[in-house]
């Protein structure tokens, strides 16, 4: 039998740094356990897999890295004890990051980085700054770290005096573009536009920022300015743009920007095609949606977690929930989220499938992803709409069981579940007994539960509240003005439109929209 050779530590960890650049930590750290019982290959390897473990959020993991360092007598090195300190500020474990920053016997300017951006990240800005006045050195990314850290925090005041005292040296194109977006991500885009425009040089990340920020803030046009100024875009631009338009709710544009993109000579990413299948869900275009599916498995593009996500929300929304659930199902090999399992929930519920609803919500309670605020509503709307009041009732008390908060959105559709059913008395108590103020919402739902089953009693206590609020919702007027019509009461129904039109109640106007095949 020939004896094969063993690989050197310096093709391990040519191998393991491919991996990790190419954004495939896990295959890093399937080779690191062919040569993990190397000691002579932790001095090079740990580092790299301390550094997969950080992206993976794999803390676990890591721990067992840093045993295995210690064990091998390279922990003491000072980049491996930095990799250390990173990794678990990374995994937001500040206490043993510090921990292992206090062990080091020696530690460079990477190192204090290090511990500092693990306080930022926890959010303890006042360890960080006390860390940060006790450096002797300091770079362009110490600098940098405390104004991000500040910005994410909302301190965009703290943000801008320590902008202000960066060295010249030091202040270079990166730190101008973190604390642009600093206010960009805070909403304060005059802040942000003055300093973009005085700004000695631009990367493109800070042009991406001010496009982004203005969508944010639902300024379309001053979005759409600063990205036309673009004079050489690249495809996070273009993404910008496209999200953007997706999320003010202008779909068919964030459409028409995907095409020109491409026309451009840009290839999609993932994150443009999550773009533009969240424009088709909106819409409703199930054959553009399949169309960029089909483009999707062409181009071989990774199906990650916003992918899988868009697909399903796509397929459910446009009434495909065949496809959706095919997909879901598929999609066992990624993680899926609270945001997947509500797309297809919330497409049985609005397509009504409600057992379907109802049986996917019981599945992922036995998963490992937890139920949030829009998985509750969907269910009670389901629950509404198919009369299943007892489901109903038992999935609203699950909300403190997952220590979610009911909103007056949740009370809207266990109102109209029991007004559905004709438990008036049982609604209005829960009405009176809301921890927050009932909208007009509320109010019509049980108003309109009155009318359906000729309850006027109960009607006239209801309109006697709704008056208390001084709302001037036309609706429920509306609604209690035909309640007593149907009752043959001419003369109220008549004083109401009369009261109406003294307090200048105005009576919503009613509006249909058509789509036509012009094909």
């Amino acid at each position: 039998m020939i004896n094969q050779p063993i690989p050197s530590s310096n093709s391990y960890s040519a191998a393991i740094r491919y991996h990790i650049s190419n954004g495939t930590p896990k295959e890093a750290l399937l080779l690191y356990t062919q040569i993990r019982r190397n000691p002579l290959c932790m001095l090079t390897i740990a580092p790299l897999i301390l550094k997969a473990c950080a992206s993976l959020s794999m803390i676990h993991y890591g721990k067992a890295v840093h045993c295995e360092s210690i064990k091998a007598g390279v922990a003491s090195d000072v980049v491996v004890g930095t990799s250390t300190v990173s990794m678990y500020g990374k995994c937001c474990d500040v206490i043993n990051a510090r921990k292992m920053f206090d062990e080091m016997p020696v530690k460079n300017v990477v190192t204090w980085n290090a511990v500092i951006s693990s306080y930022m990240r926890d959010g303890a800005t006042e360890t960080a700054l006390c860390l940060f006045e006790k450096m002797s050195d300091r770079t362009a990314v110490s600098w940098i770290e405390m104004i991000a850290g500040y910005a994410k925090v909302l301190d965009t005041e703290m943000a801008r005096c320590l902008f202000d005292q960066v060295p010249l040296s030091l202040k270079n194109v990166v730190t101008w573009s973190v604390m642009v977006d600093g206010y960009a991500s805070n909403g304060q885009m005059k802040a942000a536009k003055d300093m973009f425009e005085v700004m000695p040089g631009r990367s493109f990340y800070v042009w991406s920022s001010m496009v982004s920020g203005y969508f944010k803030k639902g300024d379309v046009e001053e979005g759409k300015a600063i990205f036309d100024r673009i004079k050489v875009r690249n495809l996070v631009h273009w993404n910008s743009l496209i999200s953007g338009y997706c999320q003010n709710g202008l779909c068919k544009e964030a459409l028409d920007a995907f095409a020109k993109m491409q026309s451009d000579g840009f290839e999609p990413d993932e994150v443009s095609f999550a773009s533009a299948l969240s424009a088709c869900a909106q819409l409703g275009l199930l054959e553009t949606g399949k169309v960029l599916h089909s483009m999707i498995i062409q181009k071989r593009i990774k199906v990650n977690q916003f992918i899988l996500n868009g697909l399903v929300d796509m397929y459910a929304k446009c009434g495909d929930l065949t496809s959706a659930r095919l997909i879901f199902d598929n999609g066992s090999e990624i993680e899926r989220n609270d945001s997947c399992w509500n797309a297809m929930i919330s497409g049985f519920s609005i397509h009504g499938y409600c057992r379907e609803a109802l049986e996917f919500f019981n599945k992922m309670e036995k998963s490992s992803v937890n139920p949030n605020e829009i998985t509750f509503l969907s269910v009670l709307s389901a629950c509404a709409h198919a009369g299943f009041v007892e489901d109903g009732l038992t999935t609203f008390k699950k909300l403190a069981k997952y220590g979610l908060s009911a909103n007056v959105k949740h009370y809207g559709c266990l109102i109209d579940l029991l007004g559905r059913a004709g438990r008036l008395v049982e609604a209005y108590r829960i009405v009176t007994k809301m921890p927050m103020r009932p909208n007009d919402t509320i109010w019509g739902a049980l108003l309109g539960a009155c009318r359906v089953h000729s309850d006027l009693i109960m009607a006239n206590r209801v309109l006697e509240r709704i008056k208390l609020q001084d709302s001037c919702d036309s609706s429920c007027y509306v609604l209690m003005s035909n309640i007593y019509a149907a009752s043959e009461r001419w003369e109220k129904a008549e004083s109401l439109r009369i009261a109406m039109s003294s307090n200048r109640v105005v009576k919503t106007i009613g509006h249909s929209s058509v789509t036509l095949n012009t094909t």
